[in-house]
């Protein structure tokens, strides 16, 4: 029966024999030697003539818009929904209603 020393060794030594036989070199310690020294900083820079939604062309004033109502016409609520339509002036106190 192996002491719980004697099983550590065990599988150390096996450990290391699966790592040589994967192609891996070790060091008189048993450790992994690895000449990676990290990968390259990568290359963040951006150019400054990409178009973007932010540079506004033409005209930039704000424009007014004039609405012109018919003779006898006036704006009012389409019945209950809550939208607007053009009715005749005579038509305004009944809208809305059943007569």
């Amino acid at each position: 029966m192996l002491t719980n020393k004697q099983k550590l060794e065990l599988a150390l030594t096996q450990y290391r024999r699966w790592l040589k036989s994967i192609g891996l070199k070790l060091n008189n310690k048993g450790r992994v030697i690895s000449n990676h020294k990290g990968f390259d900083i990568p290359d963040y820079k951006v150019r400054d003539s990409i178009p973007t939604s932010d540079r506004v062309v033409g005209d930039t004033y704000k424009r007014t818009y004039a609405t012109q109502l018919p003779a006898g016409k006036t704006i009012g609520i389409a019945y209950n929904k809550g939208a607007y339509q053009v009715v005749d002036s005579t038509d305004i106190k009944t809208m809305g209603r059943k007569i």
